[in-house]
């Protein structure tokens, strides 16, 4: 299972190596990114920025950040449907969660039954992101809303309908 990386959201995509995937989760440019980004939430948390600056601010600030194609790779190196590469994994998000450390504490004990590979807190601190195998025969929408069902999760993220999606 081979997925993409990118330096950022318009990067060249390629294939992702342990080493390209620590250095990236090791960088000090996104460990002060993801900084930014929880002071932002801090500030509109206590009042000092409205929902519209928190939300352009953190727009702004996940484009600093590399990308991971879970889907697919792109041997063409553009993040294009007809060029991908199906990496046989998708990403199931669970958004706007008060404690995303403590849902994947509930989470963790079914992580083979589910199939999941990878847990990380989104960049936003309020979001959970499950990197997982996709049942056989499965199309990226039925695999998430299997997993939806297998999480009792009734409204849950289907933004990610194609290969050519990516988290950051």
């Amino acid at each position: 299972m081979s997925f993409g990386i990118a330096r950022s959201i318009r990067g060249e995509v390629r294939a992702c190596t342990p080493d390209l995937f620590n250095e990236a989760l090791d960088s000090l440019i996104v460990a002060r990114v993801c900084a930014e980004i929880e002071d932002n939430l801090e500030a509109y948390r206590s009042g000092k920025l409205s929902k519209e600056e928190h939300d352009e601010l953190k727009a702004k600030l996940k484009k600093r950040l590399p990308i991971f194609t879970f889907h697919a790779t792109f041997p063409g190196g553009r993040r294009k449907n007809d060029d991908a590469v199906p990496s046989g994994l998708s990403i199931y998000d669970l958004d706007h969660i008060a404690n995303p450390r403590a849902k994947w504490d509930e989470i963790e004990a079914r992580k083979e039954e589910l199939g999941i590979v990878l847990a990380h807190v989104s960049p936003s601190t309020e979001g959970l992101r499950l990197v997982f195998v996709i049942p056989q025969g499965m199309t990226l929408p039925e695999a998430q809303a299997w997993m939806a069902q297998r999480l009792g999760d009734k409204e849950y993220d289907t933004s990610v309908k194609d290969y050519a999606r990516c988290s950051f």
